[in-house]
């Protein structure tokens, strides 16, 4: 069983830090700003700055908090080139002024995906990468006499795990950021309707695919339990003009769903809605809307209950979810820190 402090990490939008409420702020241990983005091999931190005052209000609220800028991120481009060898150096060193000028704690690295473009040296510069901020972030906290912390945002798919080293990389990071949501996506060859962020597999599906599955298959690689934490949605995925079959389920569809409305709307609108109807997978341990034409896959509180149980029984190190606004309700926080943190 985990062992270390579990981890409740959110990941926020420059532009919504307002939307971080001070009793949210106390509650997180990791605070993961998105995005520094990679422009002309550097790193921009321009929308980050424009508000640095709700930053600067957050570190107020919890001295304690972890803040690590993320890099990347969003299917932005750039690392790749920004990362060859003729350019590593300068753009390692951005990162780091930027991490030194807003008095962060360390690198959340959103490489969104590495040879993703067909580009398969990107695979070796990803890890050169992480060695460079690791003895980068190393320097600075023996300067700070603080620990700095480096981790990745690392997708759910087949795909990533074969276009990266997670065995070199996994050494050198604190935790790995699993974005085991959108695991139902444009991603895929074939487009059915489908859970995107559940915990286990469901059952009479040829989408076998789940999070405790995506943990398993990190830690045949050899990453202990103990540096993964598992993403959780605060948005959905939705597909339009489903068949009204099996209430929308597993149905083949011509088009890739889409990214649909923040559990905000969800809550206040879809699942109060006449027009639609809320169904629970109890072996996938996951919700779904469907109106006899549009599919929602999506997280709600009893799914994150059963996401902090997992967590808790295999051992893992916490959970991270995205975006923060996109649950002005606080609904879903609450369920992921009753469950997990208290």
């Amino acid at each position: 069983m985990n062992q270390k402090p579990y981890v409740f990490a959110a990941y926020c939008v420059a532009g919504n830090l307002a939307d971080v409420t001070p009793d949210q702020a106390r509650k997180l241990t990791h605070l993961n700003i998105a995005f520094g983005i990679v422009k002309e091999n550097k790193i921009n931190i321009d929308a980050i700055r424009r508000n640095r005052f709700y930053l600067e209000e957050i570190r107020e609220w919890n001295p304690e908090l972890v803040i690590t800028l993320s890099t990347g991120g969003g299917g932005a481009g750039g690392h790749g080139e920004a990362t060859a060898p003729e350019n590593l150096e300068g753009f390692v060193q951005s990162t780091m002024d930027a991490v030194r000028e807003l008095k962060l704690d360390g690198i959340d690295c959103d490489w969104e995906f590495p040879c993703n473009t067909g580009h398969m040296e990107e695979k070796a510069q990803h890890v050169e990468l992480m060695k460079a901020y690791r003895r980068e972030l190393d320097k600075y906290e023996s300067e700070r006499g603080k620990k700095c912390w480096l981790t990745i945002a690392a997708a759910a798919w087949d795909r990533y795990l074969q276009n990266t080293d997670i065995p070199a990389v996994t050494p050198l990071l604190d935790f790995i950021n699993l974005m085991t949501y959108d695991i139902r996506d444009g991603a895929w060859a074939e487009n059915y309707t489908g859970h995107h962020s559940n915990v286990y597999a469901p059952k009479g599906t040829f989408y076998p695919d789940s999070i405790q599955g995506c943990v398993e298959k990190y830690h045949a690689l050899g990453v202990p339990y103990d540096k993964l934490v598992i993403g959780a949605a605060f948005y959905s995925h939705r597909w339009d003009g489903v068949p009204d079959v099996n209430h929308g389920m597993n149905q083949k569809m011509e088009s890739p769903c889409v990214y649909g409305p923040g559990y905000t709307a969800i809550y206040h609108i879809y699942e109060k809605s006449q027009e639609y109807v809320k169904y629970w997978d109890d072996d996938a341990k996951a919700p779904w809307l469907f109106n006899g034409r549009s599919f929602i896959t999506y997280d709600d509180p009893m799914s994150m209950r059963y996401k902090a149980e997992y967590v808790r029984e295999a051992g893992l190190r916490g959970i991270m979810y995205w975006e923060h606004s996109s649950d002005k309700t606080g609904l879903l926080f609450n369920a992921i820190y009753e469950n997990l943190m208290r």
